[in-house]
């Protein structure tokens, strides 16, 4: 038997149970509340390690619950991604290859320990096959507190994995050979799954601000909907989104998104979680759509190099070193060696203090005197120069900086308008923050979708945020209003 466990902000989920080739039993699920401030992202609050560890004891003793763990977490210190690379059967020797692959994403951690998992094949060019992988990163520091945790509550750590991954591997076999988007929501956070014919493309983490089932909440479900259809427009997907699955939400949320989607999304299929037919509850109906993340955490793939393994290998490779090196000195070589630096440093006193009385006399002649006099008033001189230059570079940068409007920005906006056919008016500037507010309307909801897309990306704007849409009975078109932020480069061009 497998145990999963999953720490969220509000509760520890807990799923017993083992996988069989594509297939998961599970003989049991427990679901208990976090200690109160403990965790935010994954990440363990202050002392809250103690209550966390005492929470864990309680549920194993009330459960009887045994053997090794492997710990599920969403968190920004616990970073995947899926890369492939060439077919290498030996793990060390893949292990090597991967840890040589730089990424930009590493170096906002002091002590990156790196990790890799084996998800499959990718036989698309049969002439040059490539493997499918999932590589993590996490914090040094933030497997530390874990291992700690599970540790004072007596509990053996098998793995620490990134709940997304495994969740998204999980949930393609729910969704047939599909073009569709799969939101989990845990709490106020929501993940956003995007794929094509299937497969994996894409996903984004957003908090969630409304409260569930309100008509402000769908709204809010339409808008993350509305922004990975846009970002499928950029990326020239060829197969149109289809249906919208959803998971770890209740069944009248889900059945209120279906009524609010059904004339807002009239061309997609709303769905809530059921659990696919190799997926077995033995005791309970289906709870997947409650427990997606630790129930994936059954699955995880066997080839890899975990990060757990990852730190605990670094911990002996630094035990084993030390060792080494204090059985290699022997006390004779030591001894000879303090001789010799002592001899070393008695030159070096008697050298020092002949060219020290050398200084001091050279430095009391009234020529020397009269030249350091002469050099400290030159440097006063420089200095003052320096400061009132630098104000004056100051001021200059904040000038060049300052963010205004000409034709050739609103000229840039009109053209792409006029290229689908979408009308714009521009309500409002703000000199303050560069920031362009627009209504764009069309009878043609895609004519707009495009429109925003080749905004997305233009480079004179650092950022382009858009509301939902709304009908407009006078002129029968949709409308949306479209915020664009100018970015420093074009404010530059615009000077």
């Amino acid at each position: 038997m497998s145990v999963s466990v999953f720490f969220s902000n509000k509760s520890i989920q807990v799923v017993v149970g083992s996988s069989k080739g594509k297939h998961i039993y599970i003989d049991k699920l427990i679901d208990a509340p976090m200690p109160e401030n403990s965790i935010l992202n994954g990440v363990v609050i202050g002392d809250s390690g103690e209550a966390i560890t005492a929470k864990l004891k309680e549920i194993w003793a009330a459960n009887k619950l045994k053997g090794e763990v492997d710990l599920i977490i969403n968190s920004p210190q616990l970073i995947s991604n899926r890369v492939d690379m060439p077919v290498i059967n030996k793990v060390n020797k893949a292990t090597e290859y991967l840890d040589k692959q730089s990424s930009d994403e590493f170096g906002r951690f002091e002590t990156p320990i790196k990790g890799w998992y084996l998800i499959g094949m990718d036989t698309t060019n049969k002439q040059d096959k490539k493997q499918l992988v999932v590589t993590e990163v996490a914090e040094r520091k933030f497997l530390e507190t874990y291992i700690k945790i599970f540790a004072d509550a007596g509990i053996t750590l098998a793995s620490v994995h990134d709940g997304v991954n495994l969740a998204t591997q999980m949930l393609s076999t729910c969704i047939g050979g599909s073009t569709a988007i799969y939101m989990i929501r845990d709490a106020q956070m929501l993940v956003t799954i995007l794929y094509e014919n299937g497969k994996y493309y894409y996903n984004t983490l957003k908090r969630l601000f409304q409260q569930p089932g309100t008509e402000e909440f769908a709204q809010e479900i339409r808008s993350n909907i509305s922004g990975i259809k846009q970002f499928a427009t950029s990326k020239h997907l060829t197969t149109a989104i289809t249906d919208v699955y959803f998971a770890g939400m209740n069944p009248d949320e889900v059945g209120m998104l279906q009524n609010y989607l059904r004339d807002a999304e009239p061309d997609i299929s709303v769905h809530g979680t059921v659990a696919p037919s190799h997926i077995h509850f033995r005791k309970w109906n289906d709870k997947l759509n409650s427990f997606v993340y630790p129930i994936s955490g059954l699955m995880i793939p066997k080839t890899g190099f975990t990060v757990l393994k990852a730190i605990k290998q670094t911990e002996k490779g630094y035990t084993q070193k030390k060792a080494v090196a204090q059985k290699s000195v022997p006390a004779v070589i030591l001894a000879a060696a303090l001789l010799l630096v002592t001899l070393f440093m008695l030159v070096v006193r008697l050298h020092t203090a002949s060219r020290l009385r050398e200084l001091e006399s050279y430095n009391s002649r009234p020529d020397v005197l009269q030249a350091v006099m002469e050099y400290d008033d030159a440097i006063r001189q420089s200095t003052s120069l320096g400061e009132q230059q630098g104000g004056l570079d100051t001021l200059r940068a904040y000038l060049d900086s300052y963010p205004i409007p000409d034709s050739s920005i609103n000229n840039a906006i009109s053209n792409v308008a006029n290229k689908y056919s979408v009308n714009i008016e521009f309500n409002s500037y703000d000199a303050g923050s560069g920031v362009f507010s627009i209504t764009a309307s069309s009878p043609i909801v895609e004519n707009i979708n495009k429109f925003i897309a080749d905004l997305l990306y233009m480079d004179i704007f650092e950022d382009v945020d858009y509301t939902g849409y709304s009908w407009n009975e006078s002129d029968e078109t949709w409308s949306i209003k479209v915020i664009c932020t100018l970015s420093g480069q074009s404010e530059k061009e615009e000077d």
